[in-house]
């Protein structure tokens, strides 16, 4: 089966379904005796937001390409080449729905069903030399404006590299020495065609002697030996947040599927058990988006009307000592496991308890005694859970066809801390915590949408092979300075924030001294330890602020001489 959209590469499915509109695919809708208690939300222009901000592209290969401008004319040349192959938030969306429709029905995922995606992005000197400086200036984000050079890497707390002073000096990709102009992510079901994309839309001769440059390309895969997993061994991409908006009025029909019943006034609302919803303004310019107190502000006068439909993107090219990570989490676990608070623990616990999810993505929360890949593997239960106080059952709408899981509840009011808080999941998502600005619908403020994927071969023994290999960290937001940026130098590099605990161990950065961890005890009449870590296993190696106009903007702005 062959898709009709302008970048689809549907392989011969084996469904025989036509997806030629947005509608035609059955999703949950409001039911009848529920619309006088529905949120009034948004129509989302879902043939201009390009596809991998609010859908996600989900494939196993991923190619991203930085390139830089040599002449305008050329670059606006090869934009309009490439334009009818900008996936949108239609193609995407449909693509999944039908995907997850045919593995509900396989049991499995559907082999043959395929497609291939590609999304653009531009640095604020790339908008300027395509547009003009004002129109690059007038874009809201302090970040954005100054890129992801020494400054802002210093404010991030990256390393400096011995004898430097530019923490980006090293970098392979972006910083001071390799700036990208225009960013392309480019993703497949299927390596060979990912790698014929990637052919068909590079600049070519037909295109210019000055066409854009490419300057760096490199491939993230899925793990084959561990599906969904980043090279540390644990599940990735496992919590992310529920987008409000409709994809059709008519019928109504939701980005995120509803099952959980509204909650009161005043308190958040979850698409389902774990998920909040949150207005997609916090993701995308130029629509509704929630206050600090949970309320929700019409969208903000934008200095440009094609800014609308568009999403700041942050790449951050994140190398993985593994084999360090590794020998840490074994001598720390030995030292721990002869302690009164800590008898018997292992390096899998260990690393369960900085991350806060053990390897298979089951919250530590909800099973502190070992992993449960069965928790991990129900996608109604493995984010059901609070920091603050005792879970309690999700209350789902009815019909939906749907009930929760049997196993125990996140039970952290009356027996926690179970989860440290400097674990990665909760220094990133502090959920129902009050953190250092604010109760925890501020938190939803802060929320990102993350679309990384690894890189690099996985390390298959104790030993470094010296091989470079980690994640290629990707996240959508509408504020870098107050969503990305506050995730990673106010939070995770904090001992402090999001509240008391130290640093997050795995993404965490400090130039002044070893990043400490307060671990509480597995035993509750004995007293916790402080793990200190006097290197860190994450460090970034590349990286860049972008912005990810809409498909109209490409045509009618940037593409246009």
């Amino acid at each position: 089966m062959r898709g009709s959209g302008r970048s689809c590469t549907y392989g011969d499915c084996c469904c025989g379904v036509a997806v030629t509109d947005t509608r035609s695919l059955l999703m949950p809708r409001a039911k009848s005796v529920a619309r006088k208690k529905l949120v009034s939300e948004p129509l989302l222009d879902v043939h201009e937001i390009q596809g991998n901000i609010l859908a996600g592209f989900n494939k196993d290969h991923q190619r991203l390409v930085g390139l830089r401008i040599r002449g305008v004319a050329e670059a606006r040349k090869w934009l309009a080449r490439i334009l009818p192959h900008v996936s949108s938030l239609a193609e995407v969306y449909q693509f999944n729905a039908l995907f997850r429709l045919r593995r509900s029905r396989l049991g499995r995922d559907p082999v043959c069903l395929v497609a291939s995606w590609m999304n653009i992005a531009f640095s604020r000197d790339g908008l300027a030399q395509l547009t003009s400086d004002s129109d690059a200036a007038a874009l809201p984000d302090a970040a954005f404006q100054i890129g992801l050079t020494k400054d802002r890497a210093d404010l991030l707390g990256d390393p400096t590299p011995g004898g430097e002073t530019d923490p980006t000096a090293r970098w392979v990709i972006g910083g001071t020495n390799h700036p990208v102009d225009i960013l392309m992510i480019l993703a497949s079901d299927d390596k060979t065609r990912l790698d014929s994309l990637v052919v068909q839309l590079r600049p070519a001769p037909m295109d210019g002697l000055s066409a854009p440059e490419i300057i760096w390309e490199e491939q993230g895969e899925t793990r084959t030996d561990l599906p969904g997993h980043e090279h540390f061994g644990f599940k990735d991409g496992v919590s992310q947040p529920g987008v409000r908006g409709l994809i059709s009025r008519r019928p109504r029909i939701y980005l995120t599927p509803r099952l959980l019943k509204a909650p009161g006034t005043g308190e958040i609302a979850f698409a389902k058990p774990g998920q909040p919803l949150i207005w997609p303004g916090q993701f995308v310019l130029g629509y509704p988006f929630g206050d600090r107190d949970g309320a929700m502000q019409p969208a903000p006068p934008l200095g440009r009307a094609w800014f609308k439909n568009g999403s700041f993107l942050v790449f951050r090219r994140l190398e993985q000592n593994v084999a360090g990570f590794s020998a840490f989490l074994k001598a720390e676990a030995d030292r721990l496991s002869k302690t009164a608070g800590f008898p018997g623990i292992s390096a899998e616990h260990l690393g369960a308890l900085f991350v806060g999810r053990w390897p298979s993505g089951a919250p530590v929360s909800r099973t502190p005694g070992g992993d449960n890949p069965d928790l991990a593997a129900d996608s109604l239960s493995n984010n059901d859970f609070l920091f603050t106080e005792d879970t309690p059952p999700p209350v789902f709408l009815p019909g939906v066809g749907v009930t929760a899981g049997t196993f125990p509840r996140a039970m952290e009011g009356s027996k926690g801390p179970v989860c440290p808080h400097a674990a990665h999941i909760f220094k990133v998502n502090p959920r129902d915590s009050a953190t250092n600005l604010g109760p925890d619908i501020d938190t939803l403020t802060r929320r990102i949408l993350r679309r990384g994927i690894p890189f690099g071969t996985p390390l298959t023994s104790l030993e470094d092979d010296g091989a470079s290999r980690g994640l290629h960290f990707l996240s959508y937001q509408a504020s870098i300075v107050d969503q990305f940026e506050i995730l990673q130098q106010n939070w995770a590099n904090n001992t402090g924030a999001p509240t008391s605990g130290g640093n997050d161990l795995i993404i965490g950065q400090t130039k002044t001294a070893a990043r400490t961890m307060d671990l509480p005890s597995l035993v509750p009449s004995q007293g916790g330890e402080k793990i200190s870590a006097p290197v860190e296993w994450v460090k970034p190696t590349g990286g860049g602020y972008f912005f990810a106009p809409s498909i109209g903007a490409i045509r009618d702005v940037l593409a246009v001489g």
